[in-house]
């Protein structure tokens, strides 16, 4: 087969078609897996590369399903495959590689609120629109869609926000700019849904129920749902719950094929419209002193409500010209720019006729990542101070060529923001762009750093050095608001960094912000963020991203993926004289290590990193090596070195500050008392557990103490009470995406409705567990899954079946050489007899 027709990369394709297309590239070469890994072995040896990929990294690096790839491994596959002929070549699959990974992270940074946007202080015509639309929005108790469409400009949005606004009795408004037609790439639907249920107090839903799940969460509900700038049916669709009592409105600039919708193609404004929208702007006298120019001009920007309100802000802003002055300026314009679109013609004309620092500031604005932005991000795009940028943006406000869409939040039309970008590029040069930008960054991480030094005090020496002298916020939930309201924009910004090789940017981003993303379980945003960080860094600094984005991976339960981004991570620390992140890495892959039953070398890693901690005297870092420990040391039936350890670990940490892992030691040590035999003061110490993750807003922290504490409350004979605390941690587990403390609350939730004498619903649970277990790679908790189902099996009388259950739990706990091996082979000797 001819060279020509080798399969190449595509780089608008998403991950799943580039996988496709290097999948197809090794069956083109005729090359197998065998000596594909060969090959790369050969190849890396002789360029003097450590790491060699087992043959299994390579196996699955081509196997379809993947949610992340090793770029490095990616064109090394390529070089075997294409025989190291065409260096371009490689260069191309990793040029469409970041280009898809870019996009796909972009895709999936959205920004949702639970409030409409403001409604115009008056709104202008549309009497007809509104007289259709308004009753099917009003009283109608099956699910309603109203899809509007039409060109830009329209004013689509406007009238949907004007009849949300117009609706009764609303109970629940969720919005999002879908970005169908933004310079930046479009929300990913899956992403607007996760982020839509967590505004709704439910989080961790598996991708393909997110739909139904909403449609859940919204029942009962008189709900209004938002969703603007929409690019195609196929992105809509799975954002419509069909919720009885629920509205949705949908715009987009084409016609949607969303079967049921009520739909209205919005034109341009009739003259009448168009007359009465001159005469509240720039007030009746003017329009009627000379009413033909004025039909002129609405003419000359053809009807479009967008461009009209340009006009009319200009027109508003110069009094000294008269209204044939403006036609005269529309029409040289229209004659000099050869321009088609009204709407451009518009913003040509408004923007020429802004003072040069106006002009500057909507060109810079158009810089920013995010979706909306606030006054001081503007004032440090503009280069100005904040007083003065308040100013003009309140000009640019009034004349339509920005968005208020709260007080204090801006955002840029999609229109006014290509206009904006399109002309910077064209007026100022690509270093006064990079520089804003850079400031913006700049920005970003600094008050980033100050909110996390309030939020975590105690985690200071494992972010970068704060050298901002801005104002902290007040307190920690100061800081926790802040970082809410900034975060789309924080992580949009990262992304952006990494793009526009400002590498260190993204990573100290990735870096400050990782500890408030996992304690507030934003695993989506963390993914997206760490990952780019860890692209965009040279290989020897991108340990710390590696190692943030190893813990959402063991978050979601991905235990693989983590143990290879772990992996690299600490390869490059052990290389290296960063000794904090030679213990994080070593931490975190222990974690994960213990998780897949690997108790040996995850125990040796623990010690490891002990051993540095105190070569270099960190309290904190000690200390936290000291609590896995200490839940190692328990599981494996060491109780005694178990509760010593944990006494040493909850000292230091009371020196330390670090409240959020008090909360876990003393989760620990409730386990190591409950082992030991003493329920009261396990009891105590699972209830101060709770109380600290509630002070801390862990709630991963608090759903394993509430499981703690159920167990506590079973074995002190408080059944009904261990119960409840059961089923909160299994519903707070599911809303946080922690498949592991999932798996844990169900197997002990059976053995409590065992207890209570339900053993139907225990094996229900058991079985529930083991397939999240099995799912996840979790030996243990299968262990205990299959040791469940069987006492569970006993009391309904299916002995020979609960055997079955028996030995496969016995075969895995002898593996893993814990305790429990003893008590399940006399269970089994017992039903054998």
């Amino acid at each position: 087969m001819g060279a020509s027709t080798q399969p190449g990369p595509d780089g608008t394709a998403g991950l799943t078609e580039f996988g496709a297309r290097l999948r197809e590239l090794r069956v083109w070469s005729g090359v197998s897996y065998r000596e594909l890994h060969r090959r790369i072995v050969r190849s890396r040896t002789a360029r003097g590369v450590a790491e060699l990929p087992a043959y299994d990294t390579v196996y699955r690096c081509l196997q379809p399903g993947r949610s992340r790839l090793d770029v490095e491994l990616v064109v090394d596959v390529v070089r075997a495959l294409t025989g190291d002929a065409d260096e371009r070549v490689v260069l191309a699959w990793r040029q469409a590689y970041q280009l898809v990974c870019g996009a796909a992270s972009d895709a999936a940074v959205v920004n949702v609120t639970d409030r409409l946007p403001d409604d115009l202080q008056v709104f202008t015509g549309r009497a007809d629109a509104l007289a259709h639309l308004r009753p099917w929005g009003n009283g109608q108790p099956e699910p309603v869609v109203i899809a509007v469409d039409g060109m830009a400009g329209v004013g689509k949005t406007r009238l949907i926000v004007h009849l949300a606004h117009l609706m009764d009795g609303v109970d629940q408004v969720l919005a999002v700019n879908l970005r169908g037609f933004d310079p930046r790439q479009p929300a990913e639907p899956g992403a607007v849904l996760e982020a839509f249920l967590r505004l709704l107090g439910v989080r961790g839903t598996p991708a393909s129920a997110r739909t139904a799940r909403l449609g859940r969460a919204l029942a009962g509900r008189r709900s209004v749902i938002l969703l603007d700038n929409a690019a195609s049916a196929e992105q809509v669709r799975p954002l419509l719950p069909a919720v009885p009592g629920s509205v949705v409105l949908v715009t987009s600039r084409r016609r949607l094929e969303l079967p049921g919708a009520v739909r209205w193609q919005l034109g341009a404004f009739t003259p009448a419209e168009s007359d009465e929208l001159l005469r509240r702007s720039i007030g009746s006298a003017r329009v009627s002193a000379d009413p033909t120019t004025a039909e002129r001009i609405a003419v000359q920007v053809g009807q479009l409500p967008l461009a009209l309100a340009l006009v009319a802000g200009r027109i508003g802003a110069t009094p000294a010209w008269s209204l044939a002055d403006h036609l005269e300026r529309l029409v040289e314009r229209g004659r000099t720019l050869s321009l088609d679109d009204t709407v451009e013609l518009a913003l040509a004309q408004s923007d020429s006729s802004l003072p040069p620092d106006h002009r500057t500031l909507l060109r810079m604005l158009a810089l920013h990542p995010g979706a909306d932005f606030g006054t001081a991000a503007a004032a440090v795009l503009a280069g100005a101070d904040e007083a003065a940028t308040s100013v003009l943006l309140g000009d640019l406000v009034a004349g339509s060529l920005l968005q208020q869409r709260s007080p204090g939040r801006f955002e840029l039309h999609d229109l006014v923001r290509v206009y904006a970008t399109r002309r910077g590029s064209d007026e100022d040069p690509a270093s006064a762009r990079r520089a804003a930008f850079t400031r913006l960054a700049d920005h970003y991480r600094a008050r980033a750093a100050v909110a996390m030094s309030v939020y975590a005090p105690y985690e200071a020496e494992w972010r970068p050095p704060e050298e901002s002298a801005a104002d902290a916020p007040a307190d920690r939930d100061a800081a926790l608001v802040w970082l809410e309201t900034e975060r789309v924009n924080l992580v949009a910004c990262g992304l952006s960094a990494a793009e526009q090789n400002l590498p260190g940017h993204a990573a100290d981003l990735s870096s400050i912000l990782y500890r408030f993303l996992d304690d507030a379980g934003h695993y989506s945003d963390g993914e997206v963020l760490h990952a780019a960080a860890a692209r965009a860094t040279p290989r020897s600094e991108r340990g710390r991203a590696l190692s943030s984005l190893g813990v959402v991976y063991w978050r979601l339960g991905r235990f693989g993926e983590a143990r290879e981004v772990y992996a690299e991570a600490l390869a490059i620390a052990s290389a290296s004289s960063d000794h904090r992140e030679h213990i994080r890495a070593l931490i975190n892959l222990g974690l994960v290590l213990e998780r897949v039953g690997a108790y040996g070398e995850a125990y040796a890693n623990y010690l490891r990193s002990i051993e540095i901690a105190y070569t270099i005297d960190s309290r904190l870092a000690a200390a936290q090596a000291l609590h896995n420990v200490v839940h190692l040391a328990e599981r494996l039936g060491r109780y005694d070195e178990a509760y010593e350890r944990v006494q040493e670990c909850l000292a230091m940490l009371r020196e330390t500050g670090d409240r959020v892992t008090e909360g876990r030691a003393r989760n620990s040590r409730a386990g190591v008392n409950l082992s030991l035999g003493r329920y009261d003061q396990a009891r105590a110490d699972a209830e101060d557990a709770i109380a600290i993750a509630r002070e801390t807003a862990n709630r991963t922290g608090e759903a394993y103490a509430l499981i703690t504490l159920g167990r506590a409350l079973c074995a002190l004979g408080a059944v009904e009470p261990a119960r409840a605390r059961l089923e909160l941690a299994l519903k707070i587990a599911v809303e946080v995406a922690n498949r592991d403390a999932e798996a844990l609350a169900l197997n002990e939730s059976g053995a409590i409705a065992r207890t209570a004498g339900s053993p139907a619903t225990a094996l229900e649970r058991h079985r529930a567990a083991l397939a999240i277990s099995t799912e996840v790679g979790d030996p243990y908790e299968q262990a205990r899954s299959h040791q469940g189902c069987a006492r569970a099996l006993v009391l309904l009388g299916d002995p020979r079946t609960a055997q079955s259950e028996l030995r496969q739990a016995l075969a895995i706990f002898n593996r893993l050489q814990t305790p429990e091996a003893r008590a399940v082979a006399t269970q089994l000797a017992a039903l054998s007899a």
